[in-house]
């Protein structure tokens, strides 16, 4: 059964995920205890610790910023290395697409076509639209109106970067004699990959700042991983798109939601922080 293989990665990335947060924590404390002796040793540390302390509280605002940069700086180093290859017609690139749908096209079968089917469904506009439209009413009714708005902006504004994109480099599709499912438009970046990618990314932050245990997050962001290799790979196997189309789109929705994900977690760190300062006054 083709599911095996997509639960068996859940499982594997939420175990992995599971197991991470000891170890994180574990790192953090031996680095917060490695710094703290080096500035006990260092006069200039030391002054410079005392003139920084009132700035001491931006500490985790600078870190979440620092990780989103990291992520989309990579996340968008891949896209642009894709994006010349596709701009430049890459002979390499085009041997790569081609062998990757041969190989999908020799493996197909009507269990897998049903899965990959459903699954770029889901993965696509109506079905992400749905989805999405349902996450933004149970906001509102718990009157989450902040998370309500950040993922509407989140999901709308990467669908209309994806259609600016695919009209920018303006890639034409697999020979439609080789697709199971009809579609038309631009192929590059795959926009059911890059929906999937900013939808469940916006998803699995709500799902970080909602749940408690680290166990319900691990899962969601397994889930959420899973997910996105699931749609991104329902593409290639249908025909309507080159592997290099969804590796697009999913970097091209890992930058956005990178960006988007850490303005408005630092717009609220910041919010909190002077909200706090006022109280104490």
């Amino acid at each position: 059964m083709i599911q095996l293989p997509f639960f068996a990665l859940f499982l594997i990335l939420w175990a992995v995920l599971y197991a991470a947060a000891p170890a994180l924590r574990h790192l953090s404390m031996i680095a917060a205890e490695r710094l703290t002796r080096i500035t006990l040793r260092s006069a200039v540390l030391q002054r410079i610790a005392a003139h920084a302390g009132r700035f001491r509280d931006y500490v985790p605002v600078a870190l979440v910023i620092a990780a989103g940069g990291l992520l989309a700086a990579w996340a968008g180093d891949a896209f642009i290395d894709i994006a010349e290859l596709v701009r430049s017609r890459s002979e390499t690139l085009r041997a790569f697409d081609v062998s990757v749908q041969q190989w999908a096209k020799a493996h197909r079968s009507d269990d897998a076509t049903s899965f990959f089917a459903a699954v770029t469904f889901i993965g696509g506009p109506a079905g992400l639209a749905i989805v999405v439209a349902g996450a933004i009413a149970v906001l509102a009714l718990f009157h989450r109106y902040r998370w309500a708005v950040y993922l509407a902006l989140t999901t709308l504004g990467g669908g209309l970067i994806n259609i600016e994109l695919k009209r920018s480099f303006a890639r034409a599709r697999p020979e439609v004699a080789e697709m199971i499912r009809q579609s038309h438009g631009y192929a590059f970046p795959s926009g059911h990959a890059m929906g999937a990618t900013v939808a469940a990314g916006a998803l699995t932050y709500l799902a970080f700042r909602a749940l408690q245990s680290w166990s319900a997050r691990a899962a969601a962001a397994a889930f959420a991983a899973t997910f996105v290799l699931a749609v991104a790979l329902s593409r290639v196997y249908l025909g309507v798109h080159w592997i290099s189309d969804v590796a697009g789109g999913v970097t091209a929705g890992l930058i956005w939601v990178a960006v988007t994900t850490v303005s408005y977690e630092a717009v609220r760190r910041i919010r909190l922080l002077r909200a706090m300062r006022k109280r104490a006054r």
